[in-house]
């Protein structure tokens, strides 16, 4: 399938879009990024010439992914609502005249840029970090779980729909499903790392990749503690602090008790987030099968949280 590049815009379109008519927030984001990294990036997925019929440009596709997300749109919603609203149009690139991706191409481009939706997050967020609102002051870590699409087996042992979704968190919270990973920065609360995992992955797993390596300090909940883990900070000059806990017979000292109180305090930051995903985003349950599939619908969410996120930090 070959490219094709959007249309230029004709004066029935500069006429009906009037700044009054807008989505500010769109029309923000889109002129603080500048999308050409991305659109190199994805494009390298699609051949330049041959025979087909010409694709959606890919930049329009991916902005798609956007908007899916930041208005809880399945694919067949999606499709409707581009056609329908011109501030989506115009955040899209496409004309009032354009055909709009319809529910397969943007099912079909998801599951084309789930091997680099992570290169391509990590763009983005090269970005924020050159506009100086990644601060690097500490890291939070944590990672919550999310229901599988899928019903869980009825009984223990019997297949699901969803082959990957595994069952994972403590016995009386048990749930059957995957588990969102991410690195927050301390103070701008912009994501800096992520990941998605099967429910099973244990936390602690996942702590050194959650970690950029640049940051002063690294927070974290009792689960990420391990002798190891503190060794592994001290060796790159990061500050440990993981909360601790208490070994029995021995209860914490008042100083580590004090210790946990204030990293405590720091992780909050990460623990809205997450109530955000899942409050602000519906992501309390993953709206596909099969990891790759959820894994790239993460890091699209990530993507829309930091863009929204940077936004608000640009007027501080």
């Amino acid at each position: 399938m070959i490219r094709r590049e959007n249309a230029q815009v004709g004066m029935a379109d500069t006429l009906t879009w009037m700044p009054a008519t807008g989505n500010k927030t769109l029309e923000k984001i889109d002129e603080s990024i500048d999308w050409t990294s991305i659109r190199r990036q994805i494009e390298k997925l699609y051949r330049k010439g041959g025979p087909g019929r010409p694709a959606f440009p890919a930049l329009t596709l991916f902005k798609a992914l956007l908007l899916q997300s930041w208005y809880d749109l399945s694919d067949p919603a999606a499709e409707e609502a581009i056609a329908d609203r011109l501030s989506f149009r115009r955040f899209l690139g496409l004309t009032l005249d354009e055909k709009v991706p319809d529910h397969s191409t943007l099912h079909r481009f998801r599951d084309r840029i789930a091997p680099i939706i992570d290169k391509l997050f990590a763009l983005l967020n090269h970005q924020l970090d050159v506009k100086g609102l990644i601060l690097k002051k500490g890291t939070l870590v944590d990672a919550s779980l999310i229901h599988s699409a899928a019903h869980p087996p009825a009984k223990k042992g019997e297949g699901s729909h969803d082959a990957d979704a595994t069952w994972g968190g403590p016995h009386h919270k048990s749930i059957y499903g995957y588990k969102g990973h991410v690195g927050m920065d301390q103070d701008s609360e912009l994501i800096r790392q992520a990941e998605m995992t099967t429910a099973r992955v244990h936390d602690t797993n996942l702590l050194t990749s959650m970690v950029s390596g640049d940051e002063a300090a690294v927070y974290a909940d009792k689960a990420y503690r391990s002798k190891g883990h503190s060794q592994w900070l001290q060796a790159r000059g990061i500050r440990d602090w993981i909360m601790l806990q208490a070994q029995h017979p021995h209860p914490l000292s008042e100083a580590e008790l004090e210790h946990n109180r204030l990293a405590s305090r720091v992780r909050q930051g990460v623990e809205r987030f997450f109530g955000t995903m899942k409050r602000h985003y519906k992501f309390r349950r993953c709206r596909y099968w099969q990891l790759s599939r959820n894994r790239c619908h993460f890091f699209v969410l990530c993507i829309c949280y930091n863009l929204k996120r940077s936004i608000k930090l640009a007027t501080i």
